[in-house]
């Protein structure tokens, strides 16, 4: 068992507390009265950092199985799956006047706005603060533990099942330690961030990812998450495109992983081969024969509907750079490199290959144009594109 980790005493009551470190007490809840005691603890809380456990593995949405909340004194591990309302849990926790800590937020917004169509505000994402101060931008939540604390944190049950009851004291314990440190977190980085000026730089991060259009997963634009559509002309990404909309609703609607719907290497099969009868889907290559009687009819229909002629692919199809495009792109990515490195922030949080590609072929709308990455990179690159425009870059 790892430093600083829980001893637990479950009593057979429902009502289970266990010790935790000299931090405070984590507290189970599992009941409309272990509820009301977490609220009259949460009254007064300016900040609380959040961590969920969910099962996914099998469905379209997220299955909320467990809420970690961290107080000034106390953790509190909350049952969703037992609580006959958890309206007022949802409802305490979307209060704006009260900071959410929580590390990599992206999938717990999602879960938040699945459950009550709100992302909660205002967001602290240490993830996020940690790759705007030069460390990786995907560090995990254990690497700052160990960077600030020296804890190694117990990962044994990272794959487990949270559908499953009763929870079981490792299960709690390793729940409870995701949120623990969190906060003391939060204070470290905020000091680096205020330390080099970046507060307002976090604060436009977190603001971009509270944007509930992130997480409407709208079937129109489900099609640039299709894998392998960037060799396709654009009559088949109009097919594309109304495939990955047909597989979309029917994934919501049956509540079922997209690709147990559908593939995306069957989907791109489809859209280049366009079949119009039952006996040429039973011919594309990975198409079962289950699928077909279960889904045949509606994928002929969807094919044969798909805008082929008028669809835009934008920004997921980029035209071909000529060799005088692909230096310059050699060069900027070069130049990105050491522009991470001078400023101390994670390179693949200021731009991507993609980013800089999509900019040398004359795409706007890129993040490194506005808001801070302007700044430390944008208006290099616009320079450097301006400077190369009696060349052809792209065809």
């Amino acid at each position: 068992m790892p430093a600083g980790a829980p001893t637990i005493d479950r009593p057979l009551s429902a009502k289970v507390i266990f010790a935790m470190n000299e931090s405070g007490r984590t507290h189970y809840v599992d009941s409309s009265a272990m509820l009301d005691e977490f609220l009259q603890a949460l009254d007064g809380e300016k900040a609380i950092a959040i961590d969920t456990e969910f099962m996914r593995e099998r469905t379209y949405f997220p299955k909320l199985c467990l809420i970690q909340v961290a107080l000034s004194d106390s953790v509190w591990c909350i049952d969703p799956l037992a609580l006959e309302d958890p309206s007022l849990l949802f409802g305490a926790l979307h209060d704006p006047a009260r900071e959410k800590v929580i590390h990599a937020a992206r999938q717990d917004l999602e879960i938040f706005f699945n459950e009550t169509g709100r992302i909660p505000t205002p967001l602290f994402d240490t993830q996020i603060a940690a790759a705007l101060l030069g460390r990786p931008d995907q560090i995990a939540y254990g690497g700052l533990v160990g960077e600030f604390f020296s804890i190694d944190l117990d990962k044994t049950s990272t794959r487990t099942n949270w559908a499953q009851r009763p929870l079981t004291n490792s299960q709690l314990a390793y729940a409870a330690a995701d949120v623990r440190y969190l906060k003391e977190i939060k204070c470290r980085l905020v000091e680096e961030l205020r330390r080099k000026g970046r507060e307002s730089w976090l604060e436009e991060e977190c603001s971009g990812l509270c944007d509930p259009r992130r997480y409407e997963n709208e079937p129109s634009i489900a099609w640039r998450r299709v894998k392998g559509v960037a060799k396709l002309d654009r009559g088949q990404l109009g097919t594309v495109r109304a495939l990955a909309a047909w597989r979309e609703r029917t994934a919501r609607a049956r509540d079922l992983p997209r690709g147990w719907v559908l593939k995306d290497d069957r989907l791109i099969a489809l859209a280049r081969t366009a079949p119009s009868s039952s006996s040429e889907l039973l011919g594309v290559d990975g198409l079962a024969p289950g699928l077909v009687r279960r889904y045949g009819e509606e994928l002929l229909a969807t094919i044969s509907g798909a805008d082929t002629e008028s669809f835009l692919p934008d920004a997921a199809q980029l035209p071909r750079l000529t060799d005088a495009g692909k230096s310059l792109v050699g060069d900027m990515l070069n130049a990105l490199r050491k522009c991470a490195m001078d400023s101390e922030v994670s390179a693949a949080l200021i731009a991507t290959r993609r980013d800089v590609e999509m900019a040398v072929c004359g795409r706007s709308g890129i993040r490194f144009y506005e808001g801070w990455r302007k700044d430390l990179f944008g208006d290099f690159v616009r320079q450097r594109i301006a400077a190369h425009s009696h060349v052809l870059l792209y065809e």
